[in-house]
């Protein structure tokens, strides 16, 4: 990693001048700022050296504002690209403000280059209080979570351009960003040549300008607009919230409003699409189920009952036969997978396809190649694994549907209950000696992989246990709770809900699952904490989200966020969640109108990225758009079209939340 170290910068910090001194500042909140807690230098990508850039002049400029003025000579590089600069000379002020009530400060430094281009050197500012002296973890979503070192380059598909630091302990949380309201990390302009660094003990958090190639046109004034907010009150249910709200009343952050089609209409196209659907598969002329998405050779039969909830609703409503029909034939599919320790197959893949397993249990565990023959199995793309946390999913809506075919039509299905209760069965079987749960267990060897959130399996087990009465669940419920809060929330790391990829994959599925546990849990018991611990997920869930539209995107962009580490796009789908019912219980429980500007437009987004003509009609695109290119497509593309869980988990939401009736055909 490349970086100045803690070590190179302690001179920086002995400057007692009277100018210094006299720029101390320090807000009504008791927060400080002193001089030596900014240092901007250039750093020589060649040599590696780095040019500290000294303040001439250090001036007080308010009671809570100042400046740091100066200009020196820089010396070319050569090999670089475009002129080698020699005897250029480089300008540079950071401005400095202090709010005067909050814990925030921001810095504004810019330069410019005269007499001739600069080539070779990047700029950096790096802000230094209190991270020599303590140790820091460092989360930029997603490419750095729960990190003792970070060099992300170029910086991108972060939500709010920045990285949380934190002690350990969170008694301690900085949040260092770029200002959203410039035009950060655009991709087309100098600013997507940005890339920041942080390694506790060695590299203070440091935004890097230039690139790999940099080169500083002279003439040209360049600005970086930086926030740091601080938060000291030592735990995540307040620091979070605090620091997020800070920053949102830095940024005046708004809600933008989308339009796209009524819930009504965006109901209809998915519902309707799907009584006569030409992505309903058959093999060897036998009917299996829904295409996961466009071109798998596999449906997902771990979802079955997710889906049969949703039709056996649309026979109710409408009396189709059909729809009863299908939703019975689903859990069936389903059931006839049950593995024999009472694990559901994720999958049946229809036809035969070479894979190879590298599920990341642990270093360097690989299979070779196989070729995987058709039929039920647990392959998801690269894990050839049990999933406890998709099996939760599967168990808890087969027994909501087992309930309401119970209650609508008196028809006890006891081999649903019985399959249940031996998934859960299976599920309390695996769970981890911290309380947590496994991701994944590998199929070959048993090796079970470390705990993750597993935020299905946290929404489920209550509603197991008050659907069938089994006060086991909420014994195992109570362990895991105890996992989340110490090896998840006091972390800020949420991993694993994403189960083809590996339990170590950090995503912000994760964040929804649990703020939907503890919204759940307030509901059941009135627990003010569990509430508490809604809102601060919910707004920790907020910086992994795009915070504006991106100037050169015409696709949404507010409220997108990077899908997962391996696959950078820009999605905004609920996976396995309830998204918007999260967010409107947000509002209804906290009277907090963003909550419900939020759920307005994330409903937006999803429907704009829903297919409304052809063979894939109703389904729902997985991104909304590729900001930085990295699927090598166009910044406005939307990939494969989802026949499975993103439709189905909208428009459950839609019923549910009541905007949206379903009409009978004609």
């Amino acid at each position: 990693m490349s970086g100045a170290r803690v070590s190179d910068w302690r001179g920086t910090r002995g400057n007692t001048s009277a100018t210094a001194a006299a720029l101390r500042l320090k807000n009504a909140a008791g927060f400080e700022f002193a001089p030596s807690d900014v240092v901007l230098f250039a750093l020589n990508k060649k040599t590696g050296k780095h040019l500290f850039l000294a303040p001439a002049e250090i001036r007080r400029t308010g009671e809570f504002t100042g400046e740091l003025i100066g200009e020196t000579t820089v010396g070319g590089v050569t090999g670089g690209t475009g002129a080698t600069g020699a005897g250029a000379t480089l300008a540079f002020r950071i401005k400095v403000a202090l709010d005067p009530q909050t814990p925030f400060l921001a810095l504004t430094p810019s330069w410019r280059v005269t007499g001739s281009d600069l080539a070779g050197w990047e700029i950096a500012v790096a802000y230094q209080r209190g991270f020599a002296s303590e140790s820091w973890r460092a989360q930029c979503y997603p490419f750095a979570g729960n990190s003792a070192q970070v060099d992300i380059n170029p910086l991108r598909y972060c939500g709010v351009p920045g990285a949380l630091l934190y002690t350990k302990d969170l008694a301690k949380v900085v949040f260092y960003t770029i200002d959203s309201r410039s035009d950060y990390l655009n991709p087309t302009t100098w600013t997507g040549n940005t890339r920041f660094a942080f390694a506790d003990g060695a590299v203070n958090p440091c935004f890097y300008v230039g690139g790999k190639n940099p080169l500083f046109k002279k003439d040209f004034l360049y600005e970086l607009p930086l926030q740091v907010f601080f938060d000291n009150s030592g735990a995540f249910k307040t620091a979070i919230p605090n620091i997020v709200r800070n920053w949102m009343r830095a940024v005046d952050y708004k809600v933008e409003p989308l339009f796209v089609r009524t819930p009504q209409q965006a109901f209809d196209i998915s519902a309707n699409a799907r009584r006569k659907p030409s992505f309903w598969k058959k093999h060897d002329g036998k009917d299996i189920g829904y295409e996961h998405h466009r071109g798998t050779p596999f449906v997902y039969p771990a979802e079955n009952s997710t889906f049969a909830l949703f039709e056996y609703k649309m026979f109710i409503a409408t009396g189709e036969k059909f729809w009863r029909d299908r939703a019975f034939f689903l859990i069936d599919f389903m059931l006839k997978g049950q593995q024999k320790n009472g694990a559901f197959a994720t999958s049946y893949w229809f036809r035969p396809t070479k894979q190879k397993s590298g599920s990341g249990l642990d270093k360097g565990h690989k299979h070779s190649d196989d070729i995987l023959a058709s039929g039920y199995c647990n392959w998801d793309w690269g894990h050839h694994a049990y999933k406890p946390d998709i099996n939760a999913m599967a168990a808890h809506y087969l027994l909501e549907t087992y309930q309401l075919v119970k209650q609508h039509e008196g028809l006890d299905k006891r081999e649903w209950l019985d399959a249940a209760k031996r998934s859960f069965d299976w599920i309390l079987s695996t769970q981890n000696t911290d309380g947590g749960f496994p991701q994944c267990i590998d199929v070959k060897t048993l090796q079970k992989s470390a705990s993750n959130v597993n935020g299905r399996t946290l929404v489920a087990l209550p509603a197991a246990a008050k659907i069938t009465g089994d006060a086991r669940y909420l014994q195992a419920l109570e362990h895991d709770e105890k996992f989340l809060r110490e090896k998840v929330q006091n972390r800020l790391w949420f991993t694993g809900s994403h189960p083809d990829l590996p339990p170590g994959d950090f995503e912000q599925d994760s964040l929804v699952n649990v703020t939907q546990f503890w919204l759940e849990k307030y509901e059941r018991t009135g627990d003010k904490d569990a509430l508490e611990n809604a809102v601060a997920v919910a707004h920790l869930t907020l910086l992994f989200w795009c915070p504006k539209q991106l100037s050169w995107v015409k696709n949404p962009t507010q409220l997108a966020h990077s899908e997962q580490q391996h696959f950078n796009q820009y999605s905004v789908y609920s996976y396995n969640n309830r998204k918007l019912i999260v967010l409107d219980k947000l509002h209804k429980f906290t009277g907090d109108a963003l909550y419900a500007a939020l759920r307005d437009r994330v409903m937006q987004n999803n429907f704009f990225v829903q297919a409304t003509t052809g063979a894939y009609a109703g389904s729902i695109h997985e991104c909304i758009a590729v900001p930085w290119l990295e699927r090598r497509r166009g910044f406005d593309t939307l990939m494969s079209p989802y026949t499975s869980e993103l439709v189905v988990e909208l428009l459950l939401q839609l019923l549910d939340l009541g905007l949206a009736r379903v009409k009978e055909e004609g």
